[in-house]
């Protein structure tokens, strides 16, 4: 199992996305406007996927990502009411258990399902969790959305900034740069290889007429790995360094000149240097 963990102001999230009209338009006009009633609120946000041998370092950034869970104000457990409770990994179940008194359970797209149906799928979830609250939402239509929301603005903690104003996101921006590269490695390369990879930023200067140089390392833990992220001319590295490029232009709102080297570096996802590097406990 492996969860990667990133926290962002959601205003951050409308006002920088490299991809900004793209993203409205595939969220929707609605959801975007949802979001922005939220503006000031962050979010917590890591996807889970199943591994039948998870790596070292996805157990790390699984673990970590618990450990943020632990510090939130409110947890949203947001399912697809088609879901069954048998369709969940029993440790993941196991640590939703300890967080159930600070969890929305939010089940989605109850515009799919019938309400027979909808109202069994609440009670086998209730029955095992004593949740904070309950709400079935379509993010579709908007049914639900407006309540989930005026609850979570309520009950949030706005006592304080957790972040300055001008910081976008809990990661340093050398950080960010590597995930967008190691981003496009998942979107030009859809096999095993992005989850055998790690992008490293190792160089970060700003020159004299205000551009930005970025130097970083793709490495990858199979000799063979390397011909296929280059591509055959080195044609597959470059439409991955332009697409890199463009988006970390966006962000830093200035001329960057990014160089990407692959190495091979078979035992890469087993040293210690690599997760404190991205922040996280090995």
């Amino acid at each position: 199992t492996m969860a990667e963990c990133i926290a962002m102001r959601v205003s951050d999230v409308i006002e920088y996305s490299p991809t900004k009209e793209t993203f409205i338009k595939t969220l929707g006009k609605f959801n975007v406007s949802t979001l922005e009633e939220m503006a000031n609120l962050h979010l917590h946000d890591f996807g889970i996927f199943i591994e039948l041998a998870p790596d070292e370092e996805e157990k790390a950034m699984l673990e970590n990502a618990y450990d943020i869970l632990n510090d939130v104000d409110l947890v949203f457990l947001l399912i697809d009411c088609k879901k069954s409770i048998e369709d969940f990994d029993e440790n993941f179940l196991k640590n939703i258990k300890a967080l159930e008194e600070k969890t929305f359970l939010i089940l989605n797209k109850i515009d799919l399902i019938e309400r027979e149906q909808l109202l069994a799928k609440v009670k086998n979830f209730t029955e095992l969790f004593d949740f904070k609250e309950t709400f079935l939402i379509s993010a579709k239509s908007g049914d639900g959305v407006q309540d989930l929301l005026d609850k979570s603005s309520k009950l949030s903690n706005n006592e304080y900034w957790l972040y300055p104003e001008d910081q976008t996101a809990d990661v340093p921006m050398a950080r960010i740069a590597s995930e967008i590269t190691r981003e496009k490695i998942f979107l030009f390369l859809h096999e095993e290889i992005p989850y055998s990879s790690t992008v490293e930023t190792e160089g970060w200067i700003t020159n004299k007429s205000k551009s930005i140089t970025i130097d970083q390392t793709i490495y990858v833990s199979k000799k063979n790995h390397v011909g296929i992220v280059l591509g055959k001319g080195g044609k597959m590295i470059k439409s991955i360094g332009i697409a890199s490029r463009e988006d970390i232009e966006k962000i830093l709102n200035n001329k960057v000149n990014l160089k990407i080297n692959v190495k091979y570096k078979k035992d890469w996802s087993t040293k210690k240097e690599h997760y404190e590097d991205i922040g996280l406990n090995f």
